[in-house]
């Protein structure tokens, strides 16, 4: 369910102090390393800050460091300068072109005229217009996948590890290298992040994907209806882990009447959450990863350890007690039951200003817990991110859409937030605090996307709520404050192993959810799911994985 924008207007957050603010947030000094770790979001959402030295994709025939890998705190500067340096355009002198945004989110009923308000103001800035193709999260990927396969005109794609699959798309050829137009078009970008963060979106050297600004630690917990926290004295001090809750899920479950837990066909509340445990997931499609303070980096499939089993025989007892519904909706339909007061628990993420965006989402007042430490890891870094495809017949363009989603906050919070004084007012100007227009709420407005961290540079979103006012701030130094995965900075390259890759990705996508869900009986379920993996080439790819690590590992000693 799961993640952002940035900055052009001055205000009391503006793009001086962002930059400083992100620097420092983003200064984390792993173990024996002389590199600074950038501050970047936690895995799959969002994914955290390439630290270490991050040398992103090592193959087994090449075990050489990406470039950038590793990059100075002087080159850093140096590339920022020459970035800043980059030859303007004049808007006058540009064809005009029109840009497809393909993205996952549920579409909302104005989308049309937020497209129209969006086109005024990129006309006059870059002389182009966008076509907004949200995509529902159930059917993103499949149909991301037949639009590569014909041949589509696609231009600018959210991806990520765990949707329209990032590395996939590298491997597949899907997505172009953008370090070129990113220095050129994208300069104020490009200079908001160092080296270390962006290395963890480099594949093979090359950066294939912006990553956007936003929360770069997962902390995995649960969240609450306030309502019924308060009626059934809901004490959450005394949650710690996932089956702390279950007396509560009972309570509201007799008590209410419902289904406790909300959950979709597109992952929703699954219960097994790599950094839930203390893993850093290194390929998240094919659940491949390490405990992340592993001196040893050993991988393993995910799927074959105690905490897994243990996470998906809890989803299985939860749901066989009616703590889930029986089947997964649509993540429309799943949204649309919580409003509507059929669920009560949220399965995700405690961030801070977190249960504001939850309330947008749901229209309840929500109290939360974290049952997970903060890792920093490069999935984390990667959770969101947008790419240019390789049919985009205007990758320059798209790039200099992509610089005003992360620098100009009019555009970002138009499309974020929708058109002020029809979805949105101001509330406190000084303090970018906006509300719903009036007779609007989350449910009944028809612009509330609530995905702020899919466009761009979430610290550039306007508040939606008073009580979120320093949230970004907050962000900061949770990411700040995060442990570094001792793998933080390698990204595995998956030229060797494309097939197998997607043969095992595909399993997760039939089996994970259903187990994490407790749709699916783990008894019979997780051997069944591994032996299926192991015969599609896990092993292999475990092996492959496990070179290219060892190799980063005494590149970065």
């Amino acid at each position: 369910m799961s993640k952002d924008a940035n900055r052009d207007k001055a205000n009391n957050f503006n793009r001086r102090r962002f930059v400083k603010l992100a620097a420092q947030a983003a200064l984390v000094l792993p173990a024996g390393s002389a590199i600074l770790a950038a501050c970047g979001d936690n895995t799959a959402t969002p994914a955290g800050i390439a630290a270490t030295t991050a040398q992103a994709a090592t193959t087994a025939s090449a075990a050489t460091t990406a470039a950038g890998a590793t990059t100075t705190a002087a080159s850093t500067a140096g590339a920022a300068a020459t970035a800043a340096a980059a030859t303007t355009v004049e808007v006058t002198s540009l064809p005009p072109v029109e840009l497809l945004y393909t993205y996952r989110a549920m579409p909302q009923k104005d989308t049309a005229i937020v497209q129209e308000e969006l086109n005024k103001l990129l006309k006059a800035k870059i002389n182009a217009t966008i076509k907004l193709n949200p995509i529902d999260p159930g059917s993103f990927d499949q149909k991301l996948k037949l639009s590569y396969a014909a041949g589509e005109k696609l231009d600018l794609v959210f991806t990520a590890p765990y949707a329209n699959d990032y590395y996939q798309g590298v491997s597949q050829g899907n997505l172009i290298p953008l370090d070129d137009l990113l220095a050129k078009y994208a300069p104020k970008t490009f200079a908001s992040m160092n080296a270390s963060t962006w290395n963890a979106a480099r594949v093979n050297g090359k950066i294939y994907a912006i990553i956007n600004q936003q929360i770069f630690v997962k902390p995995w917990g649960a969240i609450f209806r306030k309502d019924l926290a308060e009626k059934y004295k809901l004490d959450l001090s005394s949650l710690h882990k996932q089956d702390d809750i279950e007396p509560f899920l009972k309570q509201v479950k007799e008590g209410e009447g419902i289904n406790p837990i909300v959950f979709d066909d597109a992952g929703g509340s699954i219960l097994f959450r790599p950094e839930l445990y203390n893993f850093d997931s290194l390929l998240d499609a094919a659940l491949v990863g390490m405990k992340a303070d592993d001196k040893d980096m050993k991988v393993i499939n995910l799927a074959e350890t105690a905490e897994y089993k243990e996470a998906a025989e809890r989803a299985r007892r939860w749901h066989e007690a009616g703590y889930y519904p029986k089947d997964a909706p649509s993540a429309a339909d799943a949204t649309a039951g919580f409003k509507a007061g059929k669920s009560a628990v949220i399965i995700h993420t405690d961030k801070p200003g977190g249960n504001i965006e939850y309330k947008a989402r749901y229209g309840w007042d929500f109290v939360s817990v974290t049952f997970a430490k903060p890792w920093l890891t490069t999935a984390g870094t990667t959770a969101t991110m947008t790419a240019i495809t390789r049919t985009s017949a205007n990758p320059e363009r798209a790039m200099m859409l992509l610089e005003l989603l992360n620098t100009d906050k009019e555009v970002y919070n138009l499309l974020c937030k929708g058109i002020e004084n029809k979805h949105w007012v101001w509330v406190d100007k000084s303090k970018e605090v906006i509300g719903y227009a009036n007779g609007l709420t989350a449910q009944t407005s028809g612009y509330n996307p609530n995905t702020d961290w899919m466009f761009g540079n979430q610290f550039n979103a306007y508040y939606i709520n008073p009580e979120q006012v320093g949230a970004w701030e907050a962000t900061s130094k949770l990411n700040k404050d995060a442990i570094p995965s001792l793998a933080l900075g390698f990204a595995a390259s998956t030229e060797n192993i494309k097939t197998e890759i997607a043969q095992v990705s595909a399993l997760v996508k039939q089996y994970n959810w259903p187990l994490q869900q407790g749709r699916l009986d783990p008894a019979t379920g997780i051997p069944e799911f591994v032996s299926k993996m192991k015969a599609s080439g896990m092993d292999k790819i475990l092996s492959e994985v496990q070179n290219q690590l060892n190799a980063w590992k005494k590149a970065n000693a």
